[in-house]
């Protein structure tokens, strides 16, 4: 039996005539009757709004539907968000109780940049991660207790052999070893258990939070994606919080069970008052977490406050003369920031090397690649970096610490653009985009690029996106990493021979102009572009960009070896 409230009209139910509601409108705060719902997509106030049926409506988490999208307190539409205090706000809140808080940001804006940003994305990988955990766990646990179970049974065994070889007065002493036995076993196995039962019962809330993230991507309205995904984010916090608490209160650490034997046993039978001791031995977990997707979506969504194109401010921090090499010609094609802030350039056609710098901008060392032009870079850790070479179907890894090249990956056509990410390198063919796993040469194309050649050439990625400049079409366009377009940006003269590209955490695009001298940034939703870094701000023949999300720098790498690090505001 439907127990569900029933939902009126809301228009109807003014004019005292009750009429069940066929459709909601999340803006008004409010349900539509077929008839009413007619007028309500013709009226020019309402025309946009993002009406949905009831059905739809009901399949909301509570805390998504109870979202309202007006003041309480003055019934005044909610306009304005006010990061010093991370409220909504309407006009009436600014004036009153906000009038000396700076940074105000429009709600309709923020809204937009919540679906374009790939935060929903990386919460829901959040939520993958989460469950993959827990599961491992379970897997962790379940072996650990077989462990001890065999242990349990290898243990008696030992103690029913030895027992054999010693007469009736130890019969007593043998029943209270196996009763130690067991009730140590048993506390064990009770442990583990215990915690099984907690991780099916955190499952099980990853499963229904999962099926919220779906419901709001389908369902919600932009501003109940908005705060929607600021309320599952502190539940996955709370759940990532519980998970990673399981390594630091011990209840991870592999348990054991060792006997310990009285030596003399054997030749001192009479003496002997005790058979043994049953201890209880833990070691350092086995089982690995993921937190890589955790850590890249906490930093999407921190205080999440999206930043407009308009608003980005560039510092230069440093600028970086990269060294002469065999020849006095430079061809930097490619760079990226390690984890620990250090810089590495890839200078390809005339001196073959690779070129790595100190986070304090001075030059460390380079290393000679003989006959490899490297084109582009990735950095793997703080000691490996991988790159791609030009007409070349392999992508190498190079370590830093051993200077050596220590593994390769095959590809089936040559390869160009290349970025890393969570145990996975993405890289550009000659008509694709392909993922491989770093450990093996497995791969797999995730998109079909629509140019072949001369237009897939460079790729950054961020949280569940990959981004991508086109010099066939002279364009920038945004992917999930699932392959499916989500954007493009075309301008046939200000894009114009596009090159390097990076995003930041709030989704702007970065891309470099080399014949222009400049760098432009493309706004979240690829909707428009503003000029960014000029000539005026030491730029020569940008070539490639990096972009280090947990610092906030943007390295320029220039074609003729004059690169800057610029920190973005």
């Amino acid at each position: 039996m439907d127990t569900q409230p029933k939902i009126l009209c809301g228009i109807c139910d003014a004019q005292h005539i009750i009429k069940s509601a066929d459709f909601w409108c999340p803006e008004c705060d409010d349900g539509l009757c077929n008839e009413c719902k007619s007028h309500h997509s013709f009226s020019k106030a309402s025309r946009h709004h993002g009406v949905i049926s009831i059905e739809d409506y009901r399949k909301l988490p509570t805390d998504i539907s109870s979202i309202v999208h007006h003041c309480i307190e003055h019934e005044k539409k909610l306009q304005m968000h006010c990061p010093h205090h991370d409220q909504l706000c309407c006009l009436l809140c600014i004036s009153t109780s906000h009038k000396d808080c700076t940074g105000m940001l429009p709600i309709e804006e923020m809204a937009k940049t919540s679906r374009s940003s790939g935060l929903l994305e990386s919460l829901q990988k959040s939520l993958k991660d989460l469950k993959y955990n827990i599961d491992k766990i379970v897997q962790d646990r379940q072996i650990n207790l077989t462990k001890i179970q065999k242990q349990q049974l290898n243990i008696h065994a030992g103690i029913h052999q030895l027992r054999e070889k010693i007469n009736s007065h130890f019969d007593q002493l043998q029943q209270d070893i196996v009763k130690e036995l067991n009730a140590v076993g048993c506390g064990l196995k009770t442990k583990i258990e215990d915690l099984l039962k907690e991780l099916q019962e955190k499952s099980e809330r990853i499963a229904v939070l999962q099926n919220n993230i779906s419901d709001l991507q389908n369902h919600a309205s932009d501003l109940q994606t908005f705060i929607g995904s600021k309320k599952l984010e502190e539940k996955i916090q709370s759940e990532e919080t519980y998970v990673q608490s399981l390594l630091e209160d011990e209840r991870l650490k592999q348990l054991s069970l060792k006997c310990t034997r009285n030596e003399g046993i054997e030749n001192l039978l009479q003496s002997i008052m005790s058979y043994g001791s049953i201890l209880m031995e833990s070691s350092t977990p086995s089982v690995e977490l993921k937190s890589e997707k955790i850590k890249q979506a906490q930093i999407m969504s921190a205080s999440f406050i999206p930043k407009s194109v308009d608003n980005i401010r560039a510092t230069l921090l440093q600028k970086f003369q990269i060294p002469k090499g065999k020849s006095n010609y430079y061809n930097i094609t490619g760079c990226a920031i390690f984890p620990n802030g250090k810089l590495v350039f890839a200078d390809c056609d005339n001196n073959k090397r690779l070129l790595f710098f100190n986070t304090d901008g001075t030059f460390d060392f380079e290393v000679s690649l003989s006959e490899l032009r490297p084109l582009n870079v990735a950095c793997i850790d703080d000691m490996t970096v991988a790159f791609t070479v030009w007409d070349s179907s392999t992508i190498y890894f190079f370590d830093l610490k051993s200077k050596l090249i220590k593994n390769t990956i095959k590809t089936n056509n040559a390869c160009f653009g290349v970025a890393y990410n969570d145990e996975m390198i993405y890289y550009c063919s000659r008509d694709s985009v392909k993922i491989a796993r770093v450990k093996d040469d497995n791969s797999c194309t995730i998109a079909n690029l629509a140019y072949k050649w001369n237009g897939w050439r460079n790729i950054a990625l961020f949280g569940e996106s990959m981004y991508f400049t086109n010099n066939a079409n002279n364009s920038v366009l945004c992917f999930n990493v699932q392959g499916r377009k989500l954007w493009e940006y075309k301008d046939d003269d200000i894009l114009k021979g596009s090159s390097g590209i990076a995003v930041d955490k709030y989704g702007i695009v970065y891309v470099a102009l080399k014949e222009k001298h400049c760098v432009v940034a493309v706004s979240p939703d690829g909707k428009r572009e503003v000029g960014f870094l000029s000539s005026k701000d030491g730029i020569t023949k940008p070539s490639k960009l990096a972009y280090d999300n947990v610092r906030d720098l943007l390295l320029v790498g220039s074609y003729d070896g004059k690169c800057a690090l610029f920190e973005i505001r």
